[in-house]
């Protein structure tokens, strides 16, 4: 049998007080979802903008605060539907307060192409948007608003972000079949919708949530068409979530506003039938929940772009080829004082891509979702928007899960920010931390050469942020072909629902999650246990509070060291 160096490892935790409730305290920049409504059309003038396409290196300007249901004051950014019609030329569209100009494509559309994204667009004193048409041709340009964004001293009851692991809600695929009700793997049919359960499925609790955050993605269509996304018990709107073009796959973020019925019922508004798949990004409810995040509006800034060099490590200007992924700190530069980035609201665009593609975008310490965020075809670049969860470090990686090569930029919008941690997480009492030393171990079994390996666990373990709760660190000498076993033991002496997670990580890289490794309220202790490859030379642990809900890690112990 294998040879296996058994470590036996100790990890603590006791949470002694309750972090006060959310709805105890003021807005912080929550979120209110309207019906889709339409706040400036250039086919017919809506918003004053004129009955005429925009001319190439144009602009429109138009009014938002104070209108479709967006208040007149107090508003810090809004959720903005973005639509090119009747391109004739390639370009982009950059959206920005009419007074803050910006160079940052939120929008790239293609001749005879129509095309339709989402931006998160700050608001500034004016209360006005401006779009430009970045192309040598003129376009149609329709923007409509599907929520806003209180700003932080308004009194307003709004709801607060909750972001969840990305997985799939609902998807049509052959092979791929999901959601409730499940439906066949079948294609919409041309002019017809399917009703989708949303409340309650996967991570989305059965009440309390105002809106979800979707990426809706068209495959395998052959005619053109666009799909619309809207609650079950209300009508059906002009506002397209997603416009699809034959032999394309064609993909938006969206927020979808949910009513009492906690269902969406995606339409087809084509002349043909098309697949469909709904990615979960996380949703929006009420602040008596905890774990709730605020968001932030910031100017456009491109953190990352492979084509200068720009936030890439090393400098490279080398596209990324298939497979290759670009990591970075999505928090550098911006003061966060004691909360900590729940999720960043990012604008992420291939640029001159090879080949038909699609880009992934996911905390740096889990391992890659294979869910898209940005679709792209050959040779046409393409700009998406997407909500992406920081790892414990601020960190985003992106990866290309195309055949060819494609340059990426990424650029912040904002992002959404817990609550810091409370007055009463500090100076934590010391706790006893026990460990057991493994037994020595040879590999007699692979003809090696009879080896010792010395495994030793700290003593002293590092005073944390959080009451009782303490991280550790194992390390050996030598390498051979043995097998890791870990035994980890959690405890929580609370019965609040709150869980406490174990995060292992051997070499730099991240072997656990949520999934198997928390213990949660009433079940006061758990044994956290798993087998890996003995190829690495250090493993670290450290305890972070999860989310019951979400299951998403917050108020980690101290980084990784």
């Amino acid at each position: 049998m294998a040879t296996v160096l058994v470590l036996l490892a100790s990890l603590m935790a006791v949470l002694s007080s309750a972090r006060p409730a959310r709805a105890d305290e003021a807005a912080d920049n929550q979120f209110v979802a309207v019906p889709p409504a339409v706040l400036a059309d250039t086919r017919d003038g809506t918003g004053g903008v004129g009955s005429a396409k925009v001319p190439g290196k144009g602009r429109i300007t138009f009014r938002v605060a104070g209108q479709a249901e967006v208040p007149a004051s107090g508003v810090s950014a809004v959720a903005l539907n973005l639509t090119v019609v009747g391109a004739e030329q390639a370009g982009w569209l950059t959206v920005h307060p009419s007074d803050v100009p910006a160079t940052v494509s939120a929008l790239t559309f293609y001749p005879g192409e129509n095309v339709t994204g989402e931006d998160f667009t700050r608001l500034t004193g004016t209360g006005m948007v401006s779009v430009v048409n970045n192309s040598d041709s003129p376009v149609h340009i329709v923007v409509a608003v599907r929520g806003y964004f209180l700003s932080a001293a308004d009194t307003q009851a709004g709801n607060e972000y909750y972001p969840v692991e990305t997985e799939y809600l609902y998807d049509t695929r052959p092979g791929h079949v999901t959601g409730s009700p499940a439906r066949e793997a079948i294609p919409i049919p041309a002019n017809s919708s399917v009703t989708i359960d949303v409340a309650g499925q996967r991570s989305i609790p059965a009440t309390g949530v105002n809106a979800v955050a979707l990426n809706v993605v068209a495959w395998s269509q052959g005619q053109k068409g666009w799909l619309s996304l809207h609650p079950s018990d209300q009508p059906a709107g002009n506002v397209a979530t997603v416009d699809y073009v034959p032999d394309e796959t064609d993909s938006s973020f969206t927020v979808a506003q949910l009513t009492g019925s906690g269902k969406l019922i995606l339409e087809n508004r084509g002349s043909g039938p098309v697949h469909a798949a709904l990615t979960l990004r996380g949703y929006f409810g009420g602040t008596a929940e905890e774990g709730g995040a605020g968001y932030t509006a910031v100017p456009s800034k491109v953190i990352v772009e492979t084509l200068t060099g720009t936030g890439v490590p090393g400098g490279s200007t080398q596209a990324l080829a298939p497979g290759q992924s670009v990591t970075f700190d999505v928090t550098q530069g911006i003061d966060l004082g004691e909360k900590i980035m729940a999720s960043a609201a990012l604008t992420i665009q291939a640029r001159q891509p090879t080949d038909k593609g699609w880009l992934t975008a996911y905390p740096a310490e889990d391992g890659d979702p294979d869910i898209s965020s940005v679709n792209y075809d050959a040779a046409e670049s393409t700009t998406g928007f997407d909500l992406v969860i920081p790892d414990s470090q601020g960190r985003v990686t992106v990866t290309n899960r195309g055949p060819g090569t494609t340059h990426v930029q990424v650029s912040m919008r904002g992002y959404f920010t817990d609550p810091p941690i409370p007055a009463e997480y500090d100076n934590p009492p010391e706790l006893p931390v026990t460990e057991t030393m493994p037994e020595e171990d040879e590999a007699a079994t692979t003809g090696a050469p009879s080896r010792h390996f010395e495994a030793r666990a700290r003593l002293g373990f590092d005073r944390l942020t959080l009451p009782g709760v303490f991280d550790g660190r194992v390390w050996w000498h030598g390498r051979a072909p043995y097998e890791l076993y870990i035994n980890a033991e959690v405890t929580d002496n609370r019965a609040d629902g709150r869980c406490i997670g174990a995060l292992v990580r051997m070499d730099g890289k991240v072997y656990s999650s949520w999934k198997n490794w928390v213990a949660c309220g009433n079940q006061k202790s758990r044994t956290l246990k798993g087998w890996f490859p003995r190829t690495a030379s250090r493993i670290d642990f450290k305890a972070c509070q999860v989310h019951p809900k979400t299951r998403r890690y917050t108020w980690c112990t101290t980084q990784w060291k």
